[in-house]
């Protein structure tokens, strides 16, 4: 049997290694990991851009970054580019996206139905308006509850959330794609729905019970200092966001929080994840779960992310398949991509695309005939750019937007390929990596420069230029084409 709707839930900056069913024991997310079970699980599964907006550009075209041109948050998508949507959307499907955007630019039109890019979105007029009025009280601390850290700006901490949620939460977006799905979709027609939800993206802070339900002192730390040979990038984040010399304590209580806002996305996947049972659409559709990129979260002293660390806690993500005759034999252990996605999804709906795609249908490595020997993904900006980094310096330890400013060749261009075995960066401005995967997973070492491994470097470097040459820029497209 073929599927017929595309259901697609996504969040925002979920490591690949924090959810339990890829096997971390701290982190507590029965709902996903009951989904899994039932689905394809991706376990080398990686983003190929550590940022929101072109990691789910390349989800929606198959397509890498610098093909295109996107590299920041304000370039969104044009109308006009072939993608996932628009081939949907001429096939007659009813096409839904609530939460954030990121993607689109004529994504709200004229906020009524059938406007701008999707036919209903969070902000759709009558049909969500209802739910956008709602508050959700939350639990009160008690006396068992923790106290929340004074931490300073950089941190991106915000502690334990004690008012209302409203409107933007998570709550408000989980119920919108539920109310969709149980009364407002168009049942004669086949649907594509999107729900995109922003936790665990920083800041970091969630309500009780949330905050309070990892024991700080138990977790299992991630490596909490800075790589041994740490690129520029690293370096300077850490000095200026959260210090060189600052406690363990502090990023212990990134991971715990972070952890909590994890459990609570978990819930609310659940709760959708149960409509799609109850409307019995998972015996026609292809229901995917999946994340933009990854969060430091702690590690190496860390929040949040940054576009050139191209760390495996910022680029590998979980990925998990659920369609009608996709048969669970199996977890994929090959390395995996943001750019397959949309190929992938063509192919178990039937569909073909048109346009020049980077990526390739995971068909044929989920029934174990093929294997990727290599992946890919970049980040930064050039030169020119560096002084247009116009946000103010404060006067205090800060972040994001300092380390711009006070060293702006922090996001000089860069470029990565893994293997199984290996991850070589290279960047501009020097301070390239080398790490051995399989020694040091965790990459607390970077062996770049050391001459034993030259001719690894040269293999990797091989295969970097062919997917810089493969994938180098096709626009402006010509339709006819005089030799």
């Amino acid at each position: 049997m073929r599927a017929k709707n595309l259901i697609i839930i996504t969040c925002d900056e979920m490591r690949g290694d924090a959810p339990g069913f890829m096997g971390n024991p701290d982190c507590l997310t029965p709902n996903i990991d009951n989904f899994a079970e039932k689905g394809i699980v991706f376990n080398q599964h990686f983003a190929v851009y550590g940022k929101c907006v072109p990691s789910r550009i390349s989800m929606m075209t198959g397509r890498y970054s610098h093909t295109d041109g996107y590299r920041t948050i304000q370039q969104l998508m044009p109308s006009d580019q072939p993608n996932l949507v628009g081939k949907l959307k001429e096939l007659n499907y009813e096409t839904a996206v609530f939460g954030l955007n990121h993607v689109w630019e004529d994504f709200f039109g004229d906020n009524s139905k059938s406007s701008g890019y999707v036919d209903y979105h969070s902000f759709t007029e009558d049909s969500f308006d209802f739910i956008n009025d709602k508050k959700w009280p939350v639990e009160q601390p008690d006396q068992d509850s923790r106290e929340p850290l004074e931490l300073e700006d950089g941190y991106q901490y915000k502690g334990r959330i004690e008012k209302d949620l409203t409107f933007h939460d998570d709550c408000n977006r989980a119920e919108q794609a539920i109310h969709y799905l149980d009364e407002v979709r168009d049942k004669s027609r086949p649907f594509y729905m999107q729900l995109n939800l922003s936790r665990p993206h920083p800041p970091y802070a969630v309500e009780e019970p949330y905050f309070s339900m990892y024991d700080r002192d138990k977790i299992t730390p991630w490596p909490y200092k800075l790589p041994e040979n740490a690129s520029l990038p690293l370096i300077k984040m850490r000095e200026i966001r959260t210090g060189l010399e600052d406690p363990e304590e502090n990023f212990r209580e990134l991971q715990a929080v972070y952890y909590g806002m994890i459990t609570k996305v978990d819930t609310l996947v659940g709760k959708v994840i149960e409509t799609i049972k109850a409307q019995g659409l998972l015996e026609d559709s292809v229901v995917i779960f999946t994340v933009d990129h990854g969060d430091f979260a702690g590690q190496y002293g860390l929040p949040e992310k940054w576009d050139t660390a191209m760390q495996d806690c910022i680029l590998h993500v979980p990925l998990i398949i659920h369609a009608p005759g996709l048969n669970k034999e199996r977890d994929v252990d090959s390395l995996t991509q943001h750019i397959d996605l949309a190929p992938t999804i063509m192919d178990l709906l039937g569909i073909e695309a048109d346009w020049g795609i980077h990526g390739e249908s995971l068909l044929p490595i989920i029934n174990g005939d093929k294997r990727k020997s290599a992946i890919f993904a970049e980040g930064g900006h050039e030169e020119e750019m560096w002084s247009r980094f116009n946000s103010p310096v404060s006067d205090k330890r800060c972040g994001k937007q300092d380390t711009y400013r006070y060293c702006p060749e922090t996001m000089s261009r860069t470029k990565m390929v893994r293997t199984d075995d290996w991850k070589l960066i290279i960047r501009l401005t020097g301070g390239n990596e080398l790490y051995n995967m399989k020694d040091d997973p965790q990459e607390t070492h970077n062996i770049y420069g050391n001459p034993q491994y030259n001719d690894i470097i040269l293999d990797l470097q091989q295969k970097m230029i062919e997917w810089c040459l493969k994938t180098d820029t096709d626009q402006p497209f010509q339709k006819d084409v005089i030799a």
